[in-house]
């Protein structure tokens, strides 16, 4: 290993690639050069995707630095503790939108757990959709059901209960267990309910956006004597069809898994870490949209200049991602 202080005694990152961390295992963002100790410096990618940059403040405003300079322009060397770091933060990004030099790295980086709440909410709607599974499972009739206030009414129902008991001794006696080890079935399927609490919080966005939607069709009416208006919001809510489908495949690759009571007991690791790359997908994804499912949160059916201007910049969002172009040719 070479000297790694520069003149003031600060790290310079001289550590080569096949050198383990000398600072360890990181579990935070404590970057060693001084440039990453500037008072409300953060990471985020700009407006259009492109790459990673640190933003910097000058005054009343940001300068963004890409990684690279960074690494030129500070001697951050391959292989060390902060470009390391650097390389970290360019994959929590699919986790969070900002990264601020001390904070934790994300837990989906650390243990494949999520680094984000759900409430007891969702975790019951977790344990209500399991159990509706195990019940159908045991009548070899699967129950479909969407509406949440139903599948609680459902999961609770005395027959239902019966059930899911019937569906556990079942599921003890093929996996060939003795009766005692019937809680060794009950702890997976509660495991795996803990998972699926994040699907359903991630479900519960994709309400919002059916909700934006909805929202966006009503307001239609009130703008139905203003042609050019109302024929922007029309191509809106084409446009909303490709992310609908899209989420909605998602969510049913998800619930065709877990309809599988028996392979999900048996194969539970492998189930559990589908599960997380589904949620964190979905999270990722997800982020582009909160604040345009917040904004729409706040919005009145009614004539206005603020939805006028929350309408054009709804379009300008999902043509970025969603417009296709097609291109005729003679045949």
């Amino acid at each position: 290993m070479r000297d790694t202080r520069d003149a003031d005694g600060a790290p310079r990152g001289g550590y080569e690639a096949d050198e383990p961390d000398p600072f360890g295992p990181a579990t935070t963002f404590d970057f060693q050069h001084k440039v990453f100790s500037i008072q409300g410096g953060y990471f985020a990618f700009p407006s259009d995707k492109s790459e990673v940059v640190y933003y910097v403040p000058l005054g009343s405003s940001f300068g963004a630095v890409s990684l690279p300079m960074l690494r030129s322009t500070f001697d951050i060397r391959r292989g060390s503790h902060d470009d390391r770091l650097l390389n970290t933060v360019e994959s929590s990004l699919r986790f969070v939108k900002v990264i601020r030099p001390g904070e934790s790295i994300p837990r989906e980086l650390l243990d494949g757990t999520a680094s984000w709440q759900v409430s007891e909410v969702h975790r019951a709607l977790a344990r209500h959709r399991i159990a509706i599974q195990l019940a159908s499972w045991v009548t070899g009739h699967e129950i479909m059901i969407s509406d949440p206030s139903q599948i609680e009414q459902v999961a609770e129902d005395p027959i239902t209960r019966q059930r899911v008991a019937e569906a556990y001794v079942r599921l003890t006696e093929r996996l060939e267990l003795p009766p005692e080890r019937q809680c060794e079935v009950e702890a997976r399927i509660a495991a795996y309910a803990h998972e699926l609490a994040y699907i359903e919080a991630l479900r519960g966005r994709l309400a919002l956006i059916r909700g934006m939607v909805d929202k966006v069709e009503r307001l239609r009416t009130s703008y139905r004597h203003d042609r050019a208006f109302s024929s922007e919001i029309m191509q809106m809510v084409r446009l909303f069809k490709t992310p609908l489908a899209e989420f909605s495949a998602i969510f049913d690759q998800v619930d065709g898994q877990s309809s599988e009571i028996l392979a999900l007991v048996k194969n539970l690791d492998s189930q559990i870490a589908f599960t997380r790359r589904i949620r964190d997908e979905l999270h990722h994804r997800f982020l582009d949209w909160d604040e345009l499912i917040a904004d729409w949160q706040m919005v009145g059916i009614e004539r206005s200049t603020a939805n006028e201007a929350l309408v054009k910049n709804t379009y300008r969002f999902l043509a970025q991602r969603y417009l296709t172009t097609n291109v005729w040719r003679r045949a």
